[in-house]
């Protein structure tokens, strides 16, 4: 008598994709969280201490009595210290070729260029080979407290020539973290100008698809140094470009109410990922429960009438 056993399928490896998938993304959205809390107590117990200017004028650029704070972001080994050391006319910053970032925790100095205070807090490196990308952006949340009432821009540290995925995915990570608000106030800054040789930056910019598209996610707004040169004209020209930003933002700076709403946006996140995870493995359970039960039926009626021919397909 010839019989055919049907036995319950596996779950398919499609579905065991989207659940890990779905995991890492509650733990890294878990891990965000943390310490979102903590940053926005520490940033509002500073933030009714300053008060920013409004300027009536984008096209005019005034330069405010109040500090202006630059937050240094970016990929490990692009140069973001020895930027903030060229900003500042001063060795304050370590800086040295590593394979791992030379900035642990968040660094803060500051200079006084043109009759005001430059503040400039320097961040660890994303993308660290020492470090897992959470630890690192739980580190520069951390930041966010030294540039209190709230850092005027997110510099983002690029060294021309080198664009990568990864410089798109650090613009990606301070959007996730500190909201879609942030994006008012990123803007990139290439270093080792040198190396266009006399081509016009906005040329290079343009010639480059990738490189446009990774500009227009920081709304178009980007600068260039020459690492060789000690010039101070181009620290002027790139506060310049910050101070146009600052008015086109309203006299500005980042919050710690848009932290909040960015924490909020994370917690709706995090909720929807449990309850799509949820609902999975209820439908999961549901098509396992019906393998085993025609399964079970096929193997009762078998033992019933085992002179019978019995097929049950799943």
């Amino acid at each position: 008598m010839e019989e055919t056993k049907n036995h319950p399928r596996p779950l398919s490896t499609t579905s065991k994709s989207w659940v890990s998938s779905s995991f890492i993304i509650l733990v890294v959205v878990g891990i965000i969280g943390v310490t979102a809390a903590m940053v926005v107590q520490m940033l509002s117990q500073q933030n009714n201490q300053h008060h920013v200017s409004v300027h009536d004028s984008s096209d005019i650029v005034q330069h405010p009595s109040e500090d202006i704070q630059i937050l240094l972001v970016g990929k490990t080994g692009v140069g973001k210290s020895a930027t903030g050391n060229i900003i500042l006319g001063q060795k304050v910053f370590k800086s040295e070729i590593s394979s791992s970032s030379v900035t642990g925790e968040c660094e803060k100095n500051h200079a006084i260029i043109n009759g005001r205070k430059v503040s400039v807090i320097d961040s660890p490196g994303l993308f660290d080979t020492s470090l897992t990308t959470e630890e690192v952006v739980n580190r520069i949340k951390l930041c966010i407290p030294l540039s209190a009432p709230g850092p005027h821009v997110f510099l983002v540290v690029i060294q021309l020539g080198r664009f990568t995925d990864e410089e798109a995915e650090a613009v990606r990570i301070i959007q996730a973290v500190f909201g879609e608000e942030s994006s008012n106030y990123i803007m990139a800054l290439f270093t080792h100008g040198d190396q266009l040789e006399g081509k016009n930056i906005h040329t290079f910019v343009r010639d480059n698809p990738k490189l446009l598209n990774f500009i227009k996610t920081c709304s178009g707004r980007y600068h260039v140094f020459n690492n060789k040169e000690q010039n101070p004209e181009q620290v002027i020209q790139l506060l310049d470009q910050i101070d146009k930003m600052v008015t086109g933002n309203g006299g500005r700076h980042y919050t710690s109410e848009m932290l909040e709403r960015a924490e909020r946006a994370i917690e709706e996140e995090k909720q929807r990922i449990l309850k799509e995870n949820e609902e999975q493995r209820q439908r999961e359970i549901e098509a396992l429960r019906t393998q085993l039960e025609v399964h079970f039926t096929a193997s009762i009626l078998y033992h019933v009438f085992p002179t019978t021919h019995v097929n049950c397909e799943l």
